[in-house]
């Protein structure tokens, strides 16, 4: 514990000097450090904030901000070396975190199953690297996210001889990797347990809180954390006329409880006006205009009177964000969501339920046809695949194409995800859109190119294309399967038939030939086949870029490209007729797509 006759405290943290330390150790690589720390606590322990106050010794801007001068040498790291970077786990998945770090680390991974090796290889010198609050990780509750992160993401980083890890990680995941990591390179900061916890940060915390400094005091003996602090000390400056003697809270639910008590309200009134900000994704903030919809939804009541009127009830428990124009809410912490997700129990299906009826009522009416979907406020298609996973909604929203299309893909591949690894049956166009929901995520596909995409996908499937609502870039004139393929040209049958000619190395025949407008075998000689020439190539208003996985159209004049094909493996082959049908071959088989030149040029 820092002497406060001799040295002040961070001015930021106000206390956790010995936490500090180990981190500025850490920094500075002094000799019995270890290559990784990890710092974890109860949810509300205050992770997050003391690793915010020690990056600010890393940040030469924040740095100039504090007088180190007044600081224990000790927690203070050298401000010679270079800023690590910090990588936010909040809302992101494994895979999404992975890739963010492998841009960093190990640029030239191609695959993910690279990047470990990459990771491992020498370096000249040591590098930094910090992942900040992995515990609000992945984009839907529950989602078993900050595992995946741990074994994915922090277990390589930790093996890494050139890399030197900080992460902010719930108990669990600390645990796992200490038991993982190699001998004598890992250190846990347990804040809830000695030499880490901090007493006396507590009492400055409540004495900064509180005006009465007895009361400041009992505070800091009685609370678990600073959370349960920081809501009492609100709660004290929002029922201040509730009058003396109101017990003191040890817990979050102790702080919601008292509060309510304070207020002359009865808790379940206050679960519910909080139950859409609760249940909501992770660090999902609702805009404040579906508040009250939401919170009338779960009570199956207006609530809006309630909500109006709850001010003071409902203050210490959320925040503004956003523009004044615009204003959302969020819930203050992850842990008093946790708290009154727990409280729900069992009814946490039928409030989510209800959570997600009134969202898609957001969308419109059901019979507006797909492009419905396109016109819902942003929530809705950011936030209704989570709450509609939960309530037991999501397979009959999977046959809508205008959901599939419109909803946000990482958040949607996540909870169909889900829903398929429980054994729920799929409706056949979700099927086929989960195959193809690693392409859109991986490469942020807008909703034209996934309808496209959608659609020649339903083909290859033998599904009818269903409307989408949107123009598309083609139409799937046919497909076949036909595996192998390694060339793909368009040529011209002696009897004028525009024809695919696909070469499959080794097989009997090993050239294939079909009508390119029906998909039919055609019988012809190889030796009669004529493929374009020069000219007929230049007559055709569109030109091609081809790469491993991808094909991009391109007007033959001036401009950029104007569509684009992008496909899930890589392509056996590419072509286009000089009037404009796609000729494509994967590792399923061939197809040919016309695509829809007068709308696109």
């Amino acid at each position: 514990m820092t002497d406060p006759t001799t040295y002040q405290p961070h001015p930021h943290i106000g206390g956790r000097a010995a936490a500090l330390r180990a981190l500025a150790a850490w920094r500075t690589g002094a000799d019995g450090a270890p290559r990784t720390v990890l710092v974890t606590g109860s949810s509300g322990s205050g992770r997050s904030r003391l690793l915010t106050g020690f990056l600010m010794f890393c940040d030469p801007e924040y740095r100039k901000r504090i007088d180190t001068g007044v600081l224990d040498p000790a927690t203070v790291p050298p401000g010679d070396l270079p800023a690590p970077p910090v990588f936010d786990a909040t809302g992101l998945t494994a895979d999404q975190l992975l890739w963010l770090v492998a841009d960093e680390f190990a640029p030239g991974a191609g695959r993910a199953d690279e990047i470990p090796r990459l990771l491992a290889e020498p370096r000249e010198r040591p590098a930094a690297v910090v992942v900040a609050d992995v515990d609000r990780a992945g984009v839907l509750p529950a989602s078993g996210e900050p595992a995946r992160i741990a074994a994915e993401v922090l277990l390589p980083l930790a093996a890494a001889p050139g890399l030197r890890l900080l992460a902010d990680v719930p108990r669990a995941e600390a645990r796992w990797l200490a038991e993982r990591a190699p001998a004598g390179t890992l250190r846990v900061v347990d804040l809830d347990e000695e030499p880490w916890a901090d007493p006396a940060g507590l009492l400055l915390q409540a004495e900064h809180t509180l005006d009465d400094p007895a009361a400041a005091a009992r505070l800091a003996r009685t609370a678990a954390g600073p959370l349960v602090v920081r809501l009492a000390a609100w709660s004290e400056r929002a029922a201040r006329d509730a009058g003396g003697g109101t017990p003191l809270p040890r817990t979050v639910g102790d702080a919601l409880d008292l509060h309510a008590e304070r207020c002359g309200t009865d808790e379940l009134t206050l679960r519910r006006l909080l139950a859409p900000l609760a249940l909501a994704g992770p660090g999902a903030p609702l805009p404040l205009a579906l508040w009250g919809r939401l919170a009338s939804a779960v009570a199956g009541r207006d609530l809006g009177p309630a909500l109006a009127a709850g001010r003071l009830l409902l203050l210490p428990f959320f925040e503004l964000v956003g523009e004044d124009t615009d204003p959302s809410v969020r819930i203050v912490h992850p842990a008093v969501a946790d708290e009154l997700r727990e409280r729900f129990g069992t009814t946490v299906r039928e409030a989510q339920r209800r959570i997600a009826v009134a969202l898609a009522a957001g969308a419109g009416d059901a019979d507006g046809g797909a492009d419905r979907w396109a016109a819902a406020p942003a929530y809705v298609r950011e936030q209704l695949a989570g709450h509609a996973l939960e309530g037991g909604m999501l397979p009959e929203l999977l046959a809508d194409p205008g959901f599939l299309l419109h909803a946000e893909q990482v958040r949607l591949r996540a909870a169909v995800e889900h829903l398929a690894a429980a054994g729920t049956e799929l409706p056949p166009l979700a099927r086929t859109w989960l195959r193809l929901a690693p392409l859109f995520t991986r490469h942020g596909a807008g909703p034209g190119l996934r309808a496209g995409l959608l659609e020649h996908a339903c083909r290859q499937d033998g599904l009818p294309a269903p409307d989408f609502g949107l123009a598309l870039p083609w139409r799937t004139l046919w497909t076949r399967p036909l595996p192998g393929v390694t060339a793909v040209t368009a040529a011209t049958a002696p009897d004028g038939t525009a024809v695919l000619a696909a070469y499959v190395p080794g097989g009997d025949p090993a050239l294939h030939t079909f009508d390119a407008a029906t998909g039919e075998p055609v019988a012809v000689d190889p030796q009669q086949l004529d493929r374009p020439t020069d000219e007929q190539r230049e007559a055709c208003p569109v030109r091609l870029a081809v790469g491993g996985d991808y094909v991009r159209i391109w007007p033959r004049g001036e401009g950029g490209p104007i569509a684009a094909f992008l496909s899930a493996g890589p392509l056996g082959g590419v072509d286009i007729t000089p009037d404009g049908v796609l000729l494509l071959a994967d590792a399923t088989g061939v197809a040919a797509l016309r695509l829809a030149l007068p709308a696109v040029l």
